[in-house]
């Protein structure tokens, strides 16, 4: 059954929630929104469950992003495999997986890497250094392949600094994590105005009957639980069974991702 969804309603609910925990007006953030491509998250993409999901935070854009969309990335393993698909909004999300992902970005149904597409986020909004990651040539290389024409987003001159919130998907735990925490920590240290959740779709690990959300996150996705709780910037919201979870209300989509250090952090 295809998800219906009202996101002017569904947007009115996030600004009442924000309401209901002490954010009178929701602050101007810009919002990305990271998709794992890699192999084992194949079966999702194609079903449209990964869509669903970007669908639900498709309110998210619309309330804090000045330019209500949502900035998507794809990533799986090295670097060549970060690319910046565009913007999702409330013209075009639907069926937006399977007609600009699904096959036909760099690193498609490859391994695991986060550290990469986290510093270009970094990168785009402004806080890390633009030369760090030198990737255009490899976007360029890539848009020409797959028929791409999309607009650069990493310029190699400094560019203002902006708050941003990056919504980060994955299926499974990476293979850089020597590299994605020295990353965070460096971000942090800077005081970069940028706060990561990140979403864990569990697809072998399921939350057992009287197990916490809390303890099967742990469980299913053990480094970024680490992260959430080592860094005042990063949340985490393990999901169990991402069907179920986009079909809960706006509501408790709201009160999952709500947490009170987000709302902290909304404040600062």
């Amino acid at each position: 059954m295809a998800l219906q969804l009202d996101l002017n309603k569904a947007s009115a609910k996030l600004v009442l929630s924000l309401q209901k925990a002490g954010i009178t007006t929701p602050p101007s953030v810009e919002v990305a929104f990271d998709l794992d491509v890699s192999g084992s998250f194949e079966d999702e993409h194609r079903d449209g469950l990964t869509n669903d999901l970007m669908a639900r935070l498709v309110p998210w854009g619309l309330v804090f992003d000045p330019d209500k969309q949502l900035d998507v990335f794809t990533f799986s393993s090295r670097p060549d495999s970060v690319y910046n698909v565009g913007s999702v909004n409330a013209d075009n999300y639907e069926g937006f997986v399977m007609r600009e992902i699904y096959e036909k970005v760099p690193g498609w149904s490859g391994g695991t890497d986060y550290s990469y597409v986290l510093q270009r986020n970094l990168q785009l909004f402004g806080w890390a250094p633009q030369d760090e990651v030198a990737a255009e040539k490899t976007k360029s290389f890539f848009g020409g392949l797959f028929g791409g024409g999309k607009k650069p987003t990493v310029a190699s001159a400094p560019v203002a600094k902006r708050k941003s919130l990056v919504l980060f998907t994955t299926d499974g735990e990476n293979s850089d994590k020597d590299r994605t925490e020295r990353l965070l920590a460096e971000s942090e240290a800077r005081g970069d105005g940028v706060y990561f959740l990140f979403l864990g779709v569990s697809q072998q690990e399921k939350q057992r009957a009287a197990e916490s959300k809390k303890a099967f996150g742990k469980r299913a996705f053990p480094f970024i639980h680490g992260l959430g709780e080592k860094f005042n910037n990063v949340g985490f919201e393990p999901i169990s069974d991402v069907r179920e979870w986009v079909s809960q209300t706006d509501e408790a989509i709201n009160e999952a991702l709500i947490s009170d250090e987000l709302v902290l952090w909304f404040k600062q």
